[in-house]
């Protein structure tokens, strides 16, 4: 008895304890709720009447509560959060809270300058941390709540039929899209607690929409009719822009939005060609609660470091079951790198720079995965210089891996141009016995690599190739900068037609990208710019997967400076 009533007193102890923890930020956790930028990238600060979203532990109830009326509370299931800039404090209306984050507006009087916040929990104060206050910056959500993916864009058909844009529900030229983020700046009265008042935020001059890299026809840009703090951009989607995957930005005097995704076809509603499937083998997919795939590929990477050649071929296989929804949203990484020709798209992250992941991207594909799928032993590739192994990566379900070439002999290259014969024996558990044939044709070769050095952000940037043997697929132009300071990466994407020879990196591409400083180590790259080829995916057919693709890239890397 004596031992169960010590129990239930310590027990209630720290209970007690638990109930009055103060709720605890860190430095870097209040984001556009938007875009998600993080802290240290170039469009992180948060605007005046936009909506922000802030992280932490013990910072609301453990079960979420959701506004639902006008006007907006500034406290929020025992939550306030107060900002305060140059002595003067400001009280946010509040959307939501849980235990983990949560949202409210920053008031649209918070003057631009450097605010601090504290929350409220339950009477408990929060450590204090700082963030910039500008009067505008956009941010485009994302239906996978991330700032990255397909956009929230409506195709506006009539006042009664808006669909959500989707892969199958494109939009088509000429046709009005609504785009929904926030960030376009102060209220127009100065209320950000009551349904806003319509009307554009700023001058039509200063908002500027690109899709696929073509600049939209802006017929609106300010707060919506239907929620406080919330805005959205009416724009009219350009001619000769088209696909299923075409990139989204809002620029806002020339400072880049995150980029988002949206489906463009010129007739009927379901994209052609996302993936390389048609539309009706793409609802076959999408109408699936998981989706089993397979993607097979080779990528060959060349670089000069410190005046030698190195050549990095790996080939590799990724056997998964996915949930549907990442088709819809555009974040599987089957999609990635089949973005729309003559187009381009950024993305900022947080890295970890002492645990050695300089650059290291974030795994698109993580949200979406259910489970790996056992292909077998290993898959074996026999092309025109041998037979190779790629064996099953240790403790990782469907996942395979190898080497290829010599690092330290570019001229014994494995990937020369022919054609490759990939089989898995006997087959897995999951994934059945298969044997397909592709051809690798020769890559481009980047013909003004030598004359690029550092990169100015603010001005665009051209790149020239000479076209190898007639291929069906992209250049890809691309690029890392970090900064060990500011714990941020960056990398841009963009995809042109080979027989073009010739690609302009815009300024507002470069201009999203965060400054390279290695903080004076010259053994740390700052940055890189690649140039390369990728052909369009080709499709095999596997017992036990419902998508089967195999894709070839090959890149021309290069040390440089974003400055």
């Amino acid at each position: 008895m004596r031992k169960n009533i010590l129990l239930l007193f310590f027990g209630c102890i720290a209970f007690a304890m638990t109930a009055i923890a103060a709720p605890q930020l860190q430095q870097g956790s209040i984001v556009n709720a938007a875009s998600f930028a993080v802290d240290g990238s170039p469009n992180a600060a948060i605007a005046q009447g936009s909506l922000f979203t802030v992280f932490g532990v013990d910072v609301g109830p453990t079960t979420a509560v959701n506004v639902d009326q006008f006007p907006l509370p500034t406290a929020l299931g025992g939550v306030s959060v107060r900002v305060t800039v140059n002595g003067q404090n400001f009280d946010c209306p509040m959307i939501f809270v849980l235990n983990s984050q949560v949202s409210g507006i920053l008031p649209s009087n918070v003057p631009p300058g450097t605010a601090t916040l504290v929350l409220t929990y339950n009477g408990q104060a929060s450590n204090a941390i700082t963030f910039p206050v500008v009067p505008r910056m956009a941010g485009v959500f994302s239906r996978n709540s991330s700032g990255s993916g397909q956009s929230v864009i409506q195709n506006y058909i009539s006042p009664s039929s808006q669909p959500d844009n989707a892969l199958n529900q494109a939009a088509h030229a000429g046709q009005v899209a609504i785009l929904w983020g926030t960030g376009l700046g102060a209220s127009l009265n100065g209320d950000d607690r009551n349904l806003p008042a319509p009307g554009d935020l700023l001058p039509r001059d200063q908002v500027r929409v690109y899709v696929g890299g073509v600049q939209a026809n802006v017929e609106y840009a300010g707060r919506s009719g239907c929620c406080a703090g919330v805005d959205q951009v009416n724009f009219v989607v350009p001619q000769n822009v088209e696909g299923c995957f075409v990139p989204v930005v809002v620029t806002l005097n020339g400072m880049p939005s995150n980029f988002t995704m949206m489906a463009i076809k010129n007739g009927g509603t379901s994209c052609d060609g996302a993936f390389g499937l048609d539309s009706n083998r793409l609802d076959q997919l999408i109408s699936k609660v998981n989706l089993k795939t397979g993607a097979i590929g080779f990528t060959r990477t060349r670089m000069q470091v410190l005046g030698f050649n190195t050549s990095t071929e790996v080939g590799f296989g990724n056997f998964e079951e996915l949930n549907s929804q990442g088709l819809l949203t555009g974040g599987s990484a089957l999609g990635e790198g089949l973005f729309t020709s003559n187009s381009c798209s950024v993305t900022n992250y947080r890295t970890d720079f002492g645990n050695g992941n300089a650059g290291e991207q974030p795994d698109p594909m993580a949200p979406f995965l259910v489970r790996g799928l056992d292909a077998g032993v290993a898959i074996s590739v026999a092309g025109p210089n041998g037979q190779k192994q790629l064996p099953k990566v240790t403790g990782e379900t469907g996942q395979y891996f190898a080497t290829l070439g010599d690092p330290l002999n570019p001229t014994a290259s494995y990937l020369t141009p022919g054609v490759y014969t990939m089989s898995n024996g006997g087959g897995g558990a999951d994934v059945g016995a298969f044997n397909f044939t592709k051809t690798i044709p020769t890559f481009i070769d980047w013909s003004n690599r030598d004359a690029i050095s550092n990169i100015v952000r603010s001005q665009p940037l051209t790149v020239t190739w000479t076209a190898g043997q007639a291929q069906s697929g992209l250049v890809v132009i691309s690029g890392i900068s970090y900064s060990i300071p500011r714990k941020v990466s960056s990398s841009f994407f963009c995809y042109a037609d080979p027989a073009a020879g010739t690609f302009t990196v815009p300024a507002y591409v470069l201009s999203a990208m965060v400054a390279s400083d290695s903080s004076g180590n010259t053994l740390l790259q700052a940055g890189t710019l690649n140039v390369g080829g990728a052909l369009s995916p080709g499709f095999f057919e596997a017992p036990g997967i419902d998508l089967g693709v195999f894709f070839v890239s090959a890149m021309d890397m290069k040390q440089v400076n974003y400055q």
